[in-house]
């Protein structure tokens, strides 16, 4: 066997190894997230997944192993040439040992961020400064994973064949030979990271192509593999600016954000707003919010007393959709009424446009606005995005840490930020220093990862719960109920419209109905006014978090219009109401149906989330006409949405050129 032909048989081993090595983490990654996935897994659902995983394997393999095969291709001697075969072994174990972390790794992080990590996702947690501690909590416990990475780096290490490097041709035969075998090592390398059966189209694969071998968008993230998704999002650009609709009285015919401004006649109320955004506070633990739901145990118990006893004294409704999947994408949502659209809005382009908010629309009004947030002033971007939304006051761990009531760097989780009921504490009071009218928000902390309490509190709220997050529920409900207790004592309690809502839902699932595409999203959204001028109770049909800034401003009676995403769900009939997210593809809630699209808006499911609550039948076929008009939605909102957003984008490029 000639040396050309060795080559190339050391090199197929060796990639062949790094193929095993992908396929075991993508187990690793079902396995660790098996919950995540066990209401649709079949075995044939398994195969499709883990064939279709081959084709992003082999772009991956080829893009981090190019440099391995460069050098073992090229013609040295072999004798001479040592330190020559180390770097070409180096070359080859480094970059598989990192994309073995990475893929590993990513199991653990992916039921927090809902996605395979990007590079979207350094700049989500760009600011943070406690990641060593989380990856060290990680590293313990999920030390098995550690394990399994050490075995299958240490194995190819071990398993490594040598490349039979090129002695110097010594004949143009032999030099030919060489360069035929370089160029059709180009090709194929070319051909593997356009993603192999993918060569005949006119552009490489990306990330979504992961859902031609899903049956449902979330099985997406088992096929495609960690390297992949961070190559193919390097420097990736916002999507081009749908044209469902060519004209805009069309497109207006089907949907628009904008909101008129309130009657004359209408009732002014220049009431206080306070908005309390609650880590991770689903729906499913909220033993209030269960009571109608088609639970699969019949000894379901949730773990918010205090709330279960204050839903009663509120506004919700039967169905509260998040619009968001991770905490960066619930300001947006909640204080702007800006969905997500394939990623997160503060990530986006568009993030230093001109934006609706509360605290833009209600200076309108005299109010003063603030926001707070218990972690360290850079956290996950909170604070930048509350000043590009004109809340002219921002209170983090510093601001805490300087109020002699409290006892400052003390009261921190050692991860996060303050803990839940010391910050909660000074919220209440801190508004009491306010002119009235104010509109403030706080988001908490403290029902996360790593899922701690305060020590005082370990044997009250002990890990009765299937989780450890559980008895962070209930150190946070109880948390709540204490902020109430303090509000309620103060002066501008009475004058307030409290909303309150979850940034998102939880990871951590026990029950099938939530475990579902349609049942994953499902948070409290409840609004309280304690003169009880607001209707109070259950009402029928969804709302979205998109809907609270409209729905608050016209309950205020605001007098101006503005740009809002949502509805108003209270001069909104039940039938035109809707809720929208993009957590993995656009999808819709109408009436009791749920759609979803690819990324091109073409109809991929639809849904009785009602009746059918583990999404057992598909009705595209049989309803043609209610996802075609699901589907006209979604697009008018994602057409609009892109269109307001990619122009107001030009103007502030312009006016930043200008200066």
């Amino acid at each position: 066997m000639n040396n050309t032909l060795r080559t190339a048989l050391s090199i197929a081993v060796n990639l062949a190894m790094a193929y095993v090595a992908y396929t075991i983490c993508r187990l690793a990654f079902l396995l660790e997230n098996w919950d995540q996935y066990t209401l649709s897994l079949t075995w044939q659902s398994a195969i499709k997944m883990f064939r279709g995983g081959l084709w992003f394997d082999t772009s991956a393999i080829c893009y981090t192993n190019i440099l391995y095969v460069v050098l073992a291709m090229l013609p040295f001697s072999t004798d001479s040439r040592k330190w020559y075969r180390m770097l070409t072994k180096l070359a080859y174990i480094i970059p598989n040992a990192l994309c073995i972390v990475l893929n590993l790794g990513d199991s653990v992080y992916y039921p927090f961020g809902h996605h395979r990590i990007t590079t979207r996702t350094f700049n989500e947690f760009g600011n943070e400064d406690n990641l060593g501690r989380i990856f060290g909590i990680e590293f313990i416990n999920h030390w098995y994973l550690v394990l399994l990475a050490a075995l299958m780096i240490w194995g190819m290490w071990r398993l490594y064949r040598p490349a039979r490097l090129f002695f110097r041709p010594s004949t143009w035969k032999k030099w030919v030979a060489d360069i035929v075998a370089i160029g059709c090592v180009v090709v194929v390398g070319i051909w593997g990271m356009r993603g192999a059966t993918f060569f005949t189209s006119t552009r490489p694969i990306a990330v979504s192509n992961a859902h031609q071998f899903a049956t449902r968008p979330a099985e997406a993230n088992v096929v495609l593999n960690t390297p992949f998704s961070l190559i193919r999002t390097i420097g990736k650009r916002p999507p081009m600016v749908p044209t469902y609709f060519t004209t805009g009285a069309e497109l207006d015919s089907i949907y628009t954000p904008l909101h008129h401004a309130a009657p004359d006649s209408a009732v002014q109320r220049r009431k206080n707003v306070v908005i309390l955004i609650v880590e991770s506070f689903a729906t499913e633990f909220i033993g209030g919010l269960n009571n109608n739901r088609a639970l699969d145990d019949s000894t379901y118990r949730g773990y918010t007393p205090w709330m279960d006893s204050f839903i009663p004294q509120t506004l919700t409704y039967e169905h509260t959709i998040a619009n968001t999947g991770v905490s960066i994408d619930a300001m947006p949502a909640i204080l702007s009424s800006i969905p997500r659209m394939s990623y997160g809005f503060f990530l986006s382009p568009y993030s230093l446009n001109h934006i609706t908010s509360f605290a833009t629309e209600l200076k309108n009004w005299d109010y003063h606005s603030a926001f707070f947030h218990g972690g360290t002033n850079d956290s996950m971007g909170f604070q930048a995005f509350a000043r590009g939304a004109g809340f002219e006051e921002y209170y983090g761990l510093d601001e805490y840490c300087e109020d002699d009531r409290f006892n400052g760097k003390d009261d921190f989780d050692g991860t996060w930020a303050i803990w839940d009921e010391e910050f909660l504490q000074y919220y209440a009071l801190k508004m009491s220093e306010m002119p009235q009218p104010f509109v403030t928000g706080v988001f908490t902390a403290s029902s996360h990862h790593p899922f701690a309490i305060p020590e005082r509190y370990k044997d009250r709220f002990k890990d009765e719960g299937i989780h450890q997050l559980h008895k962070c529920i209930r150190y946070t409900d109880y948390s709540l109920g204490r902020f109430f207790e303090t509000a309620s004592k103060q002066p501008w309690y009475d004058n307030t419209i409290f909303v309150l809502t979850a940034d998102h839902s939880s990871s951590k699932k026990t029950h099938d109905v939530y475990k579902t595409d349609a049942g994953d999203n499902h948070v409290p959204i409840v609004i309280f006014d304690p003169s009880g001028e607001m209707p109070r109770g259950m009402q029928e049909g969804i709302m979205q978090q998109l809907d609270i800034l409209p729905t608050v401003l016209g309950w205020l009676g605001y007098d101006r219009d503005y740009i809002a995403f949502g509805n108003d769900v209270l001069a909104t009939a039940p039938d035109d109401r809707w809720a929208f997210n993009w957590i993995f593809v656009p999808q819709l809630y109408m009436g009791r149906y749920f759609l979803q699209t690819d990324t091109e808006c073409n109809i991929t499911g639809l849904y009785d989330y009602i009746d059918d609550v583990l999404m057992r039948n598909n009705l595209m076929d049989s309803m043609p006409e209610q996802g075609a008009k699901m589907q006209r939605k979604v697009k008018g909102l994602m057409q609009s949405y892109f269109e307001r957003m990619e122009a107001d984008s030009v103007r502030v490029r312009q006016s930043a050129d200008t200066f």
